[in-house]
C-alpha cells in the first residue's frame, strides 16, 4: 500500500519517472513476482491510464481495468488468504480481479479452525501487518472463549463498518445496546489504545419494514380523514381487523402446540422453537389487551359516563381494589406491577427447568403480570375513550387497522416521497437518540437509496462470474452451491450444514419476499428483488426493482472501506442471516476469502424474559429511557455488563448504574472540596508515609487492572471495578480521624485517573469536545466565593438552632453575612450571581424564620439545601461530624431536583408506612377496649354452641369452681395431687351429665376440651374487661376511636 500510495501521489503531477519510482521503491520479491509474469509493460500502462483519468478511487479503477483488460493467463493466487483453489476466473477471466493482490498490500498468519459445541468454523485467517497493542478480542468468525489477538491489516489504521438502524419507527433500547457499546469499544480503540479508527455506518433507508410501515401510515391517514366523524364505520373496520389477527394468531399458537420436535433434535433447533412459542405467547399476550381495550371503548361509546363508571367498579373489582379514582387505581395497578416485575426478574433468573416448584411459580407470575397488563390495557383505553371513543379506536386498534387496510390497497401507494419521507423522519429521530445517549458520530454515514447504481453494477458482476442468477420473477439470487464450489465457506458466523429454517429466511428476505419455489437452493437469498405494486422501484438489467436487504452494506462498505475491513459490527440478531449473508456476496464479488478480519457482535438486550424487539412490542424507546435515567446511567449500566453477552434491561441493573455513578460523583465532588480547602497553610507531603505510600500502590494497581480489564476483551466490568474500589479506598483515606492529613495531590492524581478512563468510555464529558476550553459561568472558581460564603453561613445558623441558641446569636449572623453577598460574586458570572441571590434570599429568610423559632430556621436550611441551591446546580451535603463544615459540589440541576423528589417520595412513604403500623396498633387497642367493653358470655356465645344443644353460663361457672389449685414449678405436692383427684371426681359426674343430655352427639372428653377452651378465652375476655375500666371505660374508648378516624382520614 505504501508503493500505491508513492505512486498515486507523484501521479497528481508530472509524470515522467511514475512507473520508475515505483519498481524502484518495490520489495525484491514483488519485483521478482512482475518479472515473472511479464508485467512491467501492464503496470506502466496501467499507471499511465491513472495519471491520464485521475479517478477518485484508483484501487477500483485499477482493479476494473485490470480485469477488463487481461487475456487468459495461468492463474495468479488471490489476494492473502487465498482459496484452496483459485477459482477458474480469478484473474485471468471476466469479472472482478481483487484489488488487494495489486501490489500485496496485506498480510495474513496461517488460519485458525475453531470449534465450539461441536461446530467448526471456517478457517480465519489473522492479520500480521498491523500494530499489535495487547489488545484481545472475541471475533464471532472464530467464536472462541479465548479472545483472539487483535491486528489490524494496515499499521495503526483500523477501518470500522457497523450496520445502521433500519429507519421505520423509533429506536428502542435494543438499539441502545449495540450503538452505545460499539460507541465504547470505538473510544477505547481511539482514545485509550492510539489506533486510527475510519468508523462507517449505514442508514438502511428502503426496506420492507419502510415499505410496510410508510404505506400503512399513509392509507391509515386516508381512511381517518375519510371518517373522522364516522364511529360506526371506525369500530366496524377496527372490529374486522381484530378477528382476522386473532384469528392469525390462534392458528400460529396452534400450529407451535402441534409441533413435537424429536428426541434427537439439535439443540439450537430447540431453542428456536422454544423461543419462538414465548414470542408467540407474548404477542398473543399483547394482542388480548388489544382487545379488552377496544372492548372498553366499545361499552363507553354504547353506554357514556355511565357505563365508564361501571367499568371503573369492575377494573377496581377484578384488581382487588377498594373503589378509588382512575389515578389512584392506575398508580396501584403500577405498584404492583413493578412489585411483580421484580419477583419476575427473580424467578427467571433461579430458573431450573428440572425443578417444577420453580417452573410453576414462573408460570403462575406470569399469569400475574398478563392480568395486570390487562387491567391497565383497559383502565388506559376508559381513559382515552371518555374523551373521544374514536380517536381510543385508532389509538388503541390502528396497527391492525393499517395492516388490514394495506392488504387491500398497499398496491395503489406508488409515490417514492411517501417512502422517502417515512425513513428521513425516523433517521433524524435516530440521530437525535444517539446525540442524547453521546454516541460520537460516525466518520462515514451512507445511505442506501443514494448507492442503487453502484449496488446494480455490484449484483451485475457477481451474475458475470456465475454465482447468481436471475429467479423467474425478475429478482436476482446468490447461488450458494455454485459459491461453494469455487472453494468459499457459507455461514462463517453461525455455521450450519442444513437448509435455513423457515424463521430465519423469512427474517432475511422481509415480509414482501417473492415467492421461494424460483429459487435453485432453499438457501440462497436475494441480492435484488423485483418490485410489486406498491413498493419503490429502480430499472435494472433484470426488470424494475429494488436491492435486497443485505447487498446494500456489502455496496455502501466496500465502497468506501475497500475490498478488506478490519471491524463489522452489529447486533447479535444480525448474526445470520443478515451478516453471514454479507460475507457471502462480498467474497463473491471481490473473489477471496476474508472480506471482514474481525466481526463484533453486542449481546441481546432482555426485557421480560425475551430479546427487546419491535416486531414483539416488547420494547422501552430510548427517549422514554432518557425520560426516566440519564445517559450517563445508561451508558455505566453497558459498561457494568459484558458487551458481548446478554443482559436484562430491568430496575437492578438500572439502580447499581446509578449506585455507581453518585459513588463517582460524590468522590469527584469531595476531591474538589479538598483541592478548595486550606490544605496548603498546613504541612505537604506524604505525613502519613505508610498510609499515603499505601494509596499510591493503590492507584498503581487501579491503572494495572483497567489497563488488563481493556485488554481482555473490552472487559469494561472488570475496568469500572477497579475504578469503584479506588474510590472506596479514597474515602476511607479521607475519612481518616485527625490528625491524620491526606497527601492532597495523591488524591488528585486519583481522582484526574479516574475521570480520564472515564472519558475514554464517554462516561465523562469533554472527550469530544472542539478547540480550546471556554471559561464558563458554571466553573468551580467562580462561585467558590458565594457558596463558601452560604455555607459558612448556614452552617453558624444551623448550629445555633440545633444546639437551641439565643435568636440574638442568628440575627448577628444574618448581619455578618450581609456584606459578603454582593462583594463575593465577580462581575458578569451568571450562576454567581444566581448564587448570590439565593445567599441574600436565604439570609432574608433565616431573619424572617428566627422569629418562629429554632424548628423554623432548620426548616429554612433545609429548603435552600433542597429547593434553592439544587435549582441552580449546587449540591450542598451536610457534615457528618460537630465542627466541621458543609461540602458543596456543583452537579445537574436536573439530576439533583430528581434526587431531592426521590428522597422526599421515599421520606413520604416511610412516613405512610409508619402511620399504617401506628393505625394498625391502634386497631388493635380499638379491637381491644371494645372487647373488654362487652359482656365476656355475649362474646363467648359461638364457643358455647354444641352439636347436641348449648352450654350455658352456669355450666361455665361451675366448671371454674371444678378446677384444681394452680400447679407449682418442680415436683408435684401431696397436697396438689390430693386437690387434682379431688377435681377430677367433681367433673366426672358434671361432664357425663352434659353428655347424656346431647343424647350421644358429644363425649365427655369433647365437652372437657370444648369448657377448657372457653374458660382460656374467658380468662383473656376479664383481663380486657379489667384493662377497659382502669383506662377510663367508654370515654376513653370513644376517644382511641376519634383518633383512629382521624389518622385513617
Amino acid at each position: 500500500s505504501t508503493n500505491l500510495s508513492v505512486f498515486l501521489d507523484r501521479s497528481r503531477g508530472p509524470l515522467p519517472r511514475a512507473a520508475a519510482t515505483l519498481m524502484a521503491s518495490t520489495p525484491s520479491a514483488s519485483l521478482a513476482y512482475i518479472a515473472e509474469h511479464g508485467l512491467e509493460e501492464k503496470l506502466t500502462a496501467l499507471m499511465n491510464l491513472v495519471a491520464a483519468d485521475q479517478p477518485a478511487d484508483p484501487l477500483r479503477y485499477l482493479a476494473e481495468k485490470l480485469g477488463a483488460k487481461a487475456k487468459k493467463s495461468p492463474a495468479a493466487p488471490v489476494c492473502p488468504p487465498a482459496l484452496d483453489e483459485p477459482p477458474p476466473n480469478a484473474p485471468g477471466a471476466e469479472g472482478m480481479v481483487c484489488p488487494c493482490n495489486l501490489f500485496g498490500s496485506l498480510s495474513y498468519g496461517e488460519p485458525i479452525i475453531s470449534k465450539k459445541d461441536k461446530t467448526e468454523h471456517p478457517p480465519w485467517y489473522p492479520s500480521q501487518a498491523g500494530v499489535d497493542v495487547g489488545l484481545r478480542v472475541h471475533n464471532t468468525l472464530t467464536d472462541q472463549s479465548d479472545p483472539v489477538p487483535f491486528i489490524p491489516g494496515r499499521g495503526r489504521r483500523v477501518l470500522w463498518y457497523t450496520c445502521g438502524p433500519t429507519v421505520y419507527d423509533a429506536c428502542h433500547m435494543g438499539h441502545a445496546r449495540a450503538y452505545l457499546t460499539f460507541d465504547i469499544l470505538r473510544r477505547i480503540i481511539e482514545d485509550y489504545f492510539r489506533y486510527e479508527v475510519l468508523y462507517q455506518i449505514n442508514i438502511t433507508d428502503i426496506d420492507d419494514k419502510i415499505i410496510l410501515r410508510a404505506r400503512r401510515n399513509k392509507l391509515l391517514a386516508d381512511f381517518k380523514a375519510e371518517h373522522a366523524a364516522d364511529y360506526a364505520a371506525v369500530e366496524s373496520a377496527v372490529g374486522a381487523s381484530l378477528d382476522a389477527k386473532g384469528q392469525k394468531l390462534d392458528k400460529k399458537m396452534a400450529a407451535l402446540a402441534a409441533t413435537e420436535l424429536p428426541a434427537d433434535a439439535p439443540s439450537r433447533e430447540r431453542e428456536m422453537h422454544e423461543t419462538e412459542k414465548a414470542a408467540a405467547a407474548l404477542k398473543k399476550r399483547q394482542f388480548d389487551d388489544i382487545a379488552a381495550s377496544v372492548a372498553t371503548i366499545r361499552e363507553v361509546a354504547a353506554g357514556g359516563g355511565g357505563a365508564a363508571s361501571s367499568i371503573l367498579e369492575a377494573v377496581c373489582s377484578d384488581a382487588g381494589v377498594a373503589s378509588t379514582s382512575a389515578a389512584a387505581l392506575e398508580r396501584e395497578l403500577v405498584e404492583q406491577t413493578v412489585a411483580l416485575n421484580e419477583e419476575l426478574e427473580a424467578a427467571r433468573d433461579a430458573l431450573d427447568k428440572s425443578d417444577a416448584a420453580k417452573a410453576k411459580r414462573l408460570a403462575e407470575l406470569t399469569q400475574q403480570a398478563a392480568r395486570l397488563g390487562s387491567l391497565l390495557a383497559r383502565l388506559k383505553a376508559l381513559a382515552a375513550a371518555s374523551e373521544s371513543p374514536i380517536e381510543a379506536l385508532f389509538r388503541f386498534a390502528g396497527s391492525e387497522l393499517g395492516e388490514t387496510l394495506d392488504a387491500e390497497k398497499g398496491s395503489t401507494v406508488t409515490d417514492h416521497q411517501i417512502f422517502n419521507a417515512h425513513a428521513r423522519f425516523w433517521e433524524k429521530a435516530y440521530l437525535d437518540d444517539m446525540a442524547a445517549l453521546g454516541v460520537k458520530d460516525p466518520d462515514v454515514m451512507t445511505r442506501v437509496t443514494e448507492y442503487v447504481p453502484q449496488i446494480i453494477e455490484f449484483v451485475q458482476k457477481i451474475v458475470d462470474k456465475g454465482l447468481a442468477y436471475k429467479g423467474g420473477s425478475g429478482s436476482v439470487y446468490l447461488d450458494i452451491d455454485a459459491f461453494k464450489t469455487q472453494g468459499h465457506h457459507y455461514r462463517k458466523l453461525s455455521p450450519f450444514s442444513g437448509d435455513t429454517s423457515a424463521a430465519d429466511m423469512a427474517e432475511g428476505e422481509g415480509e414482501l419476499a417473492g415467492e421461494a419455489a424460483e429459487k435453485k437452493n432453499p438457501n440462497d437469498f436475494a441480492l435484488w428483488k423485483s418490485s410489486k405494486p406498491g413498493e419503490p422501484a429502480w430499472p435494472s438489467p433484470w426488470g424494475t426493482g429494488r436491492p435486497g436487504w443485505h447487498i446494500e452494506c456489502s455496496v455502501v462498505a466496500g465502497d468506501i472501506l475497500g475490498a478488506n475491513m478490519d471491524i463489522h459490527a452489529g447486533g447479535s440478531d444480525l448474526k445470520f442471516p443478515h451478516h453471514d449473508n454479507e460475507l457471502a456476496q462480498s467474497e463473491a464479488y471481490y473473489g477471496h476469502h476474508q472480506w471482514v478480519n474481525y466481526f463484533f457482535h453486542a449481546g441481546h438486550l432482555h426485557i421480560k424474559g425475551l430479546k427487546m424487539s419491535k416486531s414483539l412490542k416488547n420494547f422501552i424507546t430510548i427517549r422514554q429511557a432518557l425520560q426516566e435515567h440519564s445517559a450517563r446511567q445508561i451508558r455505566l449500566m453497558f459498561l457494568m455488563q459484558p458487551w458481548d453477552r446478554p443482559m436484562n434491561f430491568s430496575d437492578q441493573t438500572v439502580g447499581a448504574a446509578k449506585s455507581k455513578e453518585a459513588q463517582f460523583k460524590n468522590f469527584f465532588g469531595t476531591v474538589k472540596a479538598l483541592i478548595r480547602s486550606k490544605w496548603l497553610d498546613e504541612e505537604v507531603g506524604w505525613r502519613s508515609r505508610e498510609e499515603d505510600r499505601a494509596l499510591y500502590d493503590q492507584i498503581a494497581d487501579c491503572q494495572s487492572k483497567c489497563h488488563h480489564g481493556f485488554c481482555d476483551n473490552f472487559n469494561t466490568p472488570q475496568v469500572v471495578d477497579a475504578l469503584s474500589s479506588l474510590v472506596t479506598y479514597c474515602n476511607n483515606y479521607l475519612s481518616r480521624p485527625p490528625p491524620a492529613a491526606p497527601a492532597v495531590y495523591l488524591v488528585q492524581k486519583a481522582a484526574v485517573y479516574i475521570t480520564q478512563i472515564l472519558k475514554v468510555v464517554g462516561v465523562a464529558e469533554g472527550a469530544d469536545d472542539i478547540g480550546f476550553p471556554v471559561s464558563s459561568a458554571g466553573s468551580e472558581a467562580e462561585v467558590e466565593g458565594p457558596l463558601d460564603a452560604l455555607t459558612e453561613f448556614r452552617d453558624a445558623v444551623r448550629s445555633i438552632a440545633r444546639k437551641k441558641g439565643p435568636v440574638e446569636e442568628i440575627l448577628g449572623a444574618c448581619d455578618a453575612v450581609a456584606d459578603k453577598v454582593q462583594a463575593s460574586a465577580p462581575a458578569a458570572a451568571r450562576l454567581s450571581d444566581q448564587v448570590a441571590k439565593v445567599l441574600a434570599d436565604f439570609a432574608g429568610a433565616i431573619r424572617a424564620a428566627a422569629a418562629g423559632g429554632h424548628g423554623a430556621v432548620l426548616t429554612a436550611c433545609d429548603h435552600v439545601r433542597d429547593d434553592a441551591l439544587t435549582a441552580i446546580g449546587v449540591r450542598l451535603e451536610d457534615a457528618t461530624r460537630e465542627g466541621q463544615s458543609s461540602t458543596w459540589k456543583l452537579d445537574d440541576p436536573e439530576t439533583l431536583m430528581k434526587e431531592v423528589a426521590a428522597r422526599r417520595a421515599e421520606a413520604e412513604e416511610r412516613a405512610k408506612q409508619a402511620k399504617a403500623k401506628a393505625a394498625a396498633k391502634l386497631q388493635q387497642e380499638v379491637d381491644k377496649l371494645t372487647a373488654g367493653s362487652a359482656d365476656p358470655f355475649e362474646t363467648l356465645k359461638p364457643d358455647l354452641q354444641l352439636e347436641g344443644g348449648a352450654l350455658s353460663q352456669a355450666d361455665v361457672e361451675a366448671w371454674v369452681g371444678m378446677q384444681p389449685p394452680p400447679k407449682a414449678k418442680g415436683k408435684p405436692t401431696p397436697e396438689w395431687l390430693d386437690a387434682s383427684r379431688a377435681a377430677t371426681e367433681k367433673q366426672a359426674p358434671f361432664l357425663k351429665k352434659l353428655a347424656d343430655s346431647s343424647e350421644g352427639k358429644l363425649t365427655e372428653k369433647a365437652i372437657s376440651k370444648r369448657l377448657d377452651s372457653v374458660l382460656k378465652k374467658k380468662e383473656a375476655l376479664d383481663k380486657q374487661c379489667e384493662e377497659y375500666a382502669s383506662k377510663g371505660g367508654a370515654a376513653y374508648l370513644a376517644k382511641k376511636k376519634e383518633e383512629l378516624a382521624a389518622m385513617l382520614g
